[in-house]
């Protein structure tokens, strides 16, 4: 009888401690964020044009990588998962950023790429289209750059050295050619408030400068985006709530396109894709295609558009990748490369309706 007394005084002592255990596991968070397969998202319910073409047989996917913050349990199981990677935080924010900004500044980003969408699906379906350029937007500051100390992360920069700046590409063009030390004055919106200020160029980091190519200096912005007003002719309605970053650019132009054209681009194909898109039509490259591509399976895609521009010369392409990840998980995917917007669209028009060949 003692015996029995003593064990299950041990036993009520242990179910504390158990607890806590387990509840350690999943609410402890480490300096990682887990990055793993994400949805494939039917662009037609999100993307919606008014009065546009709704004829698609098959569907156009936007491919998202989901992107938690570490707790013991998920970096245990990131060890096991072929598809589910571990990357330490400080690869991903800014300086001076936490996990909140971080989600944040990916909805202002995808805000931007939706705008840049719009543009460019509208006039390359010959549809009307004004658009109101007022400067180019701080997204992203290098650490150890001039920039880290005098600017912030959604300040508009509206003029260099007195003269007007009205995109991200004026803002680049006026920056480029200066010397180390130079000092240019910037005329900016802080939160809506003017202001002006005074900073010098400096060299990049070496892992941001280009070989052959003589040392680049900057103020140290990374990917400036362009603030603007569009005013489409055909009302455009996105619902993407929770869904950050611009990879998703090339995708919502097709999806666009294919509303605002007669026919069907899908041809009866289930298509999936990813890739930012530029004003000109440019497909830019993107993280983590290695999870899109196994997204991209689970929902039923045939076929996969995936970015063929290399981040820096030299660096494998998200193409490369995903091929590479498409035959290691035996996925079955058609892995599409994609330069240009014109790449996606003449591919799409060379294919014969699903069930023919």
């Amino acid at each position: 009888m003692r015996t029995r007394m003593i064990m299950r005084k041990r036993w009520l002592t242990t179910i504390p401690i158990l607890v806590v255990v387990i509840a350690s596991l999943f609410l402890i968070q480490l300096p990682y964020f887990t990055m793993s397969p994400g949805a494939a998202l039917e662009l037609s319910p999100i993307v919606q044009v008014q009065g546009g073409y709704r004829d698609e047989k098959g569907k156009l996917m936007m491919t998202t990588v989901r992107t938690d913050r570490a707790t013991l349990f998920s970096y245990l199981y990131a060890q096991l998962s072929p598809t589910t990677d571990l990357v330490p935080l400080q690869q991903i924010l800014s300086p001076n950023e936490d996990v909140n900004q971080y989600f944040k500044r990916q909805e202002a980003v995808m805000k931007d790429s939706q705008q840049t969408a719009i543009i460019v699906a509208f006039q390359k379906a010959n549809v009307p289209i004004q658009v109101i350029n007022k400067g180019a937007v701080v997204t992203e500051i290098i650490p150890g750059m001039p920039a880290e100390k005098l600017l912030k992360a959604g300040d508009v920069i509206t003029a260099v050295d007195g003269e007007k700046v009205e995109n991200a590409e004026e803002l680049i063009s006026a920056l480029r050619g200066r010397s180390k030390g130079e000092k240019v004055e910037l005329s900016l919106l802080r939160e809506g408030s003017p202001m002006t200020i005074t900073i010098p160029l400096a060299p990049f980091p070496t892992e941001w400068q280009i070989k052959g190519e003589g040392q680049k200096v900057g103020i140290g912005i990374y990917s400036p985006a362009t603030e603007r007003e569009v005013i489409p002719s055909k009302k455009v309605n996105f619902k993407t709530e929770h869904i950050g970053g611009p990879s998703a650019g090339l995708m919502f132009t097709l999806e666009l396109i294919n509303q605002l054209t007669p026919g069907d681009l899908t041809k009866g194909y289930a298509i999936a894709g990813t890739g930012t898109i530029s004003m000109d039509g440019t497909v830019g490259p993107i993280g983590g295609i290695q999870h899109k591509v196994v997204g991209a399976k689970r929902k039923g895609a045939a076929i996969f558009f995936a970015p063929d521009n290399p981040p820096l010369p030299g660096e494998r392409s998200n193409y490369e990748d995903a091929v590479e990840a498409n035959k290691r998980l035996n996925l079955g995917l058609k892995i599409i490369p994609v330069k240009k917007l014109d790449d996606a669209l003449n591919y799409l028009s060379s294919l014969p309706p699903n069930g023919e060949r």
